[in-house]
Order: structure tokens, then C-alpha cells, then sequence
């Protein structure tokens, strides 16, 4: 069984302890220098007494951070302080009890999670160990949910591991997977409170399809009246449908995510002023005559019947279209705040959206038509443009244009790899600038996107590759990341003064001028290797090597410069 779980509704206290970032206590004025010296702060202060406060410890912020996001999801029932217990035999006096940092529990789903956190980001050697342990814990777990809270329907049921500042390997992510636990950390858990902040328990769609990916929603199927016809190669569906029913099955794949080197994430960041103007227009009776448009993930999850048909069909069929309620089953290409402006609002399930839906469409011609109908609406800004390269020309039959997509793709990865000396610090579009976040995608594209990198010479039909091709998009995205993490290391952590300026008073090197130099240089490498060595055979252990002498000069060079010669060399 559960214990230490409440309906949320009890809670209200717990959450406005759990949503601040520091810990309140009051004690007696003679004990004031102690707390003090201890780390506290005085907030208030009385004859008799003091109200102090001190910030969290990283651990207790990372859970209680957590368990906010889920009271703001609106779970129906959630853990008390403390975690909740999972007792394996309440009958048995020597029964093993588990405490679960988090967990939440209503009709449809239940989810359990730990938060595992590091002070600095580093690897954990007993991860797996962690990660078995929690995954055995999911089949009691889904038995005592059942136990303490019974329902009609059978609910999906999640084993999560939250992570802040931890370092996971590939072979970690892939046992994770094996044993069916889904790893999020700080930036998820970032975006979800972002997303939130904006969308209110709406998000709680997002958030369980990123847990529950194609798991079918408890609840009835939807039968709508629709028009089948084709757009270029692909089938096209067009019906109304109430937006309480599609808000469920949803999906936006937005930028903020961490997820960099996913070539289907495109949507930029809902805007909550923009969702309150079009909950108003909605309240005073507005209509949209424009199409949300959607993809339809998976045929298995839509079926359409044919119906009578009169006349000719000039190549569209009248019928009968149902569909599956299933997380992430339906991505939205253009019209999330019109969809998501619905969410909690009483006309959601009486009013109808005009909805087209392509089945099966490509993430890259997703991406494509996402541009196509903003470019016309809205102007779209050149850094997005070029973050966006990637899903649009990922599967290009022209060279130029897919190198470019690798290149973008693998710029934002090294930006969210937390190993890599250029992490937080790409300027990307809905990304504030500050004096780490600096370095614009579109310069570090322009120094990549030259001869001497990717594709060498040209002659006729052969084509001569450069020292960072591997051969699939995928693979030449892995080795761009390793290499350039390599070369900047070298050179970070000898002029780490002057890289951790950033743009801040006195930096340089850390910004668009000073990364853009760095890789001509190591183009000027390549060149010179490449006269004893056909530098797109080695491996990348071997070619991170052999640059590596040069690196370490590089930034030892910089390091040595006076101010005086760093301001006169144009990287200011």
C-alpha cells in the first residue's frame, strides 16, 4: 500500500511551502548569532523572537520543485512531505517499505519518481544501480496504487527518474529504456514550469505525453464526419472537433526543449499574452475560420470509413473518421494557441475546431509547412530560419544543403551538452541574452559552413570529404560534437579566465568573434594535417588527437595575452 498520500485539495499549505526557494523558520532573538553563523538570514525581527530564512539545499529545491510542477499539473492526489512509503505487505510486521520522492495519482495515470542530484554536473558510477532499484519498485507501485485507489478504468502507470547535474552515458539512457523508466532532468523540468506558467493543468497533456508516448488515453473513442483527400503524397483528413477532446491528445514539439539534436522539435514557445487575448475573443464569442493543422502520428490510432458517396469525388472521399484517444498522437503543426487558448475554459467542450490533419507527415515537411504558413503570417526571424535548417533539409538530396542541416543540429547539441565548453552558451531564438548566452547559431553555422570541414573538392561526379564527414547525418552530427568539444576544450581550460567572461566586461573569446576565430584555425588545422593524413578515416578518438597539440597552443596562446593585446585583437 501507499501511505503519506492526500487529495490535492489538502495540500494547498504544503504547495506554498514547496513553491519557495528557501526554508522559514522562527526562533528566539538569543539564539540569532547561532542561525546566523549557520547560514540564515534575518527576514524579521521582534523583541522575543526572529523569522529567519536560508535557501534550499540543491537536493530539497530539485524535489520540491518537482512536486510543484505536479500540484500545478492538477493531480488529484499527490505525496505528503516526506515522499510517499510504498509498503511491498502491509500484513507482514517485516515487510521492505520504499520511499518515493514524488508521486502522483488520479483516474487515468499514476506516476512515481525520484530526484537524483549532484551539487556539479559529473557522472554517476552507481546510476544503473539507482535505476534498477527504482524499476523494480514500478510493479508494487502500480499494485498499491490500485489498492489504495480504486477506479473503473486501468491506469497507466510510470516509473520517472529526475535528474539535476548529472552526466548520463548512452548505456545509461538505453538500460533506462530496457527497464521502461524515463529519464528527465533540469531542462525538462525547466520547460514543463515554463510551460505551466503559461498553459495552467493544460500542460499536464504535454507533460504525460512525453511519459506516455502513444499509450492509449483511457476513455471512449471520437467519431466525426471528415473529408479524406491527398496533398501531394500523403492522405489529408478535414473535420470539427470539440478542443476539450483534441487537447488531450496533443502534442507541440517545442524548441525550449533540451532535447537539441531531435530533428522534429520546430514550435517556438507558447506566449501567454498572446493565449489571454484569444481567451477573450473566445469568451465574447469569436470564432476561428482558419485551420489548426496536425499529425496524425500513427494510422493505427485513425480509421476511416467511407461513406455514401454522390457524384463524383474529384478526388476526395466523404466519411466517417475515428479516432483513438492516445498520448502524443497528434502533433500540432500551426494553431497551439488557438488550441491551447481553450484549456480550462467552460466553451472547450461546446465549441468546435476546424481542424486539417495529414497522416503520417514527415517531421521535415512538418517543419517545412510550419515555415511556409508563419513566413506568411508572421515574419520569421533569420536565427530561426537557421535552427530550423535542420528540419527542413535533414533528408535533402543536394550536399550543401543537408551539411548545413547537420551543422545546425550539431551546434545546438553542443549547446546542451553539459560536458561541452560552449553549453548555455548559443544564443538561440527563444533564448534570452545575457553574458554566457552569447554566441548566435548563425555565426558559428557561417565558420562551419565552409570547404575544409564537410565536403573537400569536387570533381565531376566525386566528391572529396572533409576531416568531419562520417558518412550519415547522424553519425556526422556525433563526430562535428565530439571534435569541436575536443578543440574547445583545449582552449577553454587554458584561457579559462577569459572564455568564462563570456560578453561580460573585458570578454571576448566566448562570443561571436572569438568562437568564429577558433574555428578558422582549426580549419587552418585541418588543411595542414590533411597533407600526410586523409583526416575523414580516422576515427574520432584519433582525429581529436592529432589536433589536440594544436589546441593546447591555441589556448595557451590566449591565455598568455595581456588585456592590452586581447582588446587590440578585435575579439572585444
Amino acid at each position: 500500500m501507499l501511505e503519506n498520500m492526500k487529495p490535492r485539495i489538502e495540500l494547498t499549505g504544503l504547495a506554498r511551502q514547496q513553491a519557495r526557494a528557501y526554508t522559514a523558520k522562527t526562533i528566539h532573538v538569543a539564539d540569532l548569532d547561532d542561525a546566523v553563523n549557520d547560514g540564515w538570514t534575518v527576514q524579521k525581527k521582534n523583541k522575543k523572537t526572529a523569522r529567519l530564512t536560508r535557501p534550499k539545499q540543491k537536493a530539497v529545491a530539485h524535489e520540491d520543485r518537482v512536486w510543484t510542477l505536479l500540484y500545478r499539473l492538477g493531480f488529484a492526489h499527490l505525496s505528503a512531505q516526506g515522499g510517499a512509503q510504498l509498503i511491498r505487505n502491509p500484513d507482514d510486521s517485516l515487510t521492505l517499505e520504499t520511499q518515493i520522492d514524488c508521486v502522483a495519482v488520479d483516474d487515468e495515470v499514476a506516476v512515481a519518481i525520484e530526484c537524483k542530484t549532484f551539487q556539479d554536473a559529473k557522472k554517476d558510477s552507481r546510476f544503473q544501480e539507482k535505476l534498477a532499484k527504482h524499476a523494480a519498485s514500478k510493479r508494487p507501485f502500480a499494485l498499491a496504487v490500485e489498492r489504495n485507489f480504486p477506479s473503473d478504468t486501468k491506469r497507466l502507470v510510470a516509473s520517472v527518474l529526475f535528474t539535476w547535474d548529472y552526466i548520463l552515458t548512452e548505456q545509461d539512457k538505453k538500460r533506462a529504456d530496457e527497464q521502461h523508466v524515463v529519464l528527465l532532468d533540469e531542462e525538462d523540468l525547466q520547460y514543463y514550469e515554463s510551460l505551466v506558467s503559461h498553459l495552467g493543468p493544460a500542460a499536464r497533456y504535454q507533460f504525460l505525453a512525453d511519459i506516455f508516448p502513444g499509450r492509449q488515453i483511457p476513455g471512449l473513442e471520437v467519431r466525426v464526419p471528415a473529408l479524406r483527400t491527398k496533398v501531394g503524397e500523403y492522405t489529408c483528413y478535414t473535420f470539427s472537433i470539440q478542443p476539450e477532446y483534441l487537447l488531450k491528445i496533443a502534442f507541440v514539439s517545442h524548441r525550449a526543449r533540451g532535447n537539441a539534436t531531435d530533428v522534429d522539435a520546430y514550435q517556438r514557445m507558447i506566449q501567454k499574452s498572446r493565449l489571454k487575448k484569444i481567451r477573450e475573443y473566445i469568451t465574447a464569442d469569436g470564432n476561428f475560420p482558419t485551420n489548426i493543422v496536425l499529425n496524425l502520428e500513427k494510422s493505427k490510432y485513425s480509421r476511416f470509413d467511407l461513406g455514401k458517396q454522390e457524384g463524383t469525388d474529384h478526388g476526395a472521399n466523404v466519411g466517417w473518421l475515428t479516432l483513438t484517444p492516445a498520448y502524443k498522437s497528434a502533433w500540432v503543426i500551426d494553431g497551439q494557441h488557438r488550441l491551447f487558448a481553450f484549456s480550462g475554459h467552460e466553451r472547450a467542450r461546446k465549441n468546435y475546431l476546424n481542424v486539417v490533419a495529414f497522416d503520417g507527415l514527415p517531421g521535415h515537411l512538418q517543419a517545412k509547412l510550419f515555415v511556409d504558413i508563419n513566413h506568411e503570417q508572421k515574419s520569421v526571424k533569420r536565427s530561426l530560419l537557421d535552427e530550423l535548417w535542420a528540419e527542413l533539409h535533414w533528408q535533402a538530396e543536394d550536399d550543401d544543403k543537408r551539411m548545413r542541416a547537420v551543422i545546425s543540429k550539431a551546434i545546438q547539441g553542443l549547446d546542451t551538452d553539459k560536458e561541452s565548453p560552449l553549453y548555455n552558451r548559443v544564443l538561440l531564438s527563444d533564448v534570452s541574452k545575457d553574458a554566457r548566452t552569447c554566441i548566435s547559431l548563425s555565426s558559428v553555422l557561417a565558420a562551419l559552413d565552409k570547404s575544409g570541414f564537410y565536403l573537400m573538392h569536387r570533381r565531376k561526379n566525386v566528391t572529396d570529404y572533409g576531416p568531419l564527414w562520417a558518412g550519415t547525418n547522424d553519425d556526422t552530427m556525433r563526430r562535428t560534437i565530439k571534435i569541436l568539444n575536443s578543440w574547445f576544450r583545449e582552449i577553454s581550460s587554458r584561457a579559462t579566465e577569459w572564455w568564462n567572461l563570456g560578453s561580460g566586461e573585458g570578454g571576448g573569446l566566448a562570443m561571436n568573434e572569438g568562437v568564429t576565430i577558433c574555428i578558422n584555425i582549426l580549419r587552418s588545422v585541418f588543411e595542414h594535417l590533411e597533407k600526410n593524413h586523409k583526416l575523414h578515416e580516422l576515427d574520432d578518438d584519433e582525429l581529436a588527437k592529432h589536433i589536440s597539440p594544436y589546441g593546447v597552443a591555441l589556448g595557451d596562446y590566449f591565455a598568455a595575452m595581456s588585456l592590452e593585446e586581447r582588446a587590440s585583437a578585435y575579439l572585444q
